[in-house]
């Protein structure tokens, strides 16, 4: 399966942490923002903000499974979540999950395709991924 995983840039080392693990039994994650540095201010960045735009959305259309930690903050995120939504409405092949306290805070997020879960194991669980041996990486 390919995963994606929507957050706040401030967690991208635990996205990498869970990628890693993802890769170690045979899934694909997509999200390879988190491998990139991203030159802010955005506005004076035009090049280089919208070729990672761009792949970030074909990322997401590829991806089966899309992933957004909550956050009490953050804009990005939503947008990549009205992609997953798109997609689910078009194609119906993604499975969309919500994780931790903050995932109720817009309307989109209560669209009846999301799954919320308190944590990323739970996924783990939901999609059959034993994850017993790994540490998944709390977000709060």
């Amino acid at each position: 399966m390919k995963w994606y995983f929507a957050s706040r840039t401030k967690h991208r080392f635990k996205i990498i942490e869970i990628s890693q693990f993802l890769a170690n039994v045979g899934e694909t994650v997509t999200s390879d923002w988190v491998y990139k540095e991203i030159s802010q201010p955005y506005e004076k960045n035009t090049n280089e903000v919208e070729a990672l735009s761009d792949e970030v959305v074909g990322s997401i259309l590829e991806t089966d499974i899309f992933v957004l930690i909550s956050d009490p903050e953050g804009t990005d995120m939503f947008i990549e979540l009205g992609v997953s939504l798109a997609k689910k409405a078009f194609l119906k092949k993604i499975k969309i999950y919500i994780v931790g306290r903050y995932s109720r805070r817009s309307i989109m997020q209560n669209h009846p395709s999301t799954v919320h879960v308190d944590n990323v194991k739970e996924i783990f669980d939901k999609e059959g991924i034993n994850s017993k041996d790994f540490i998944v990486p709390n977000f709060w």
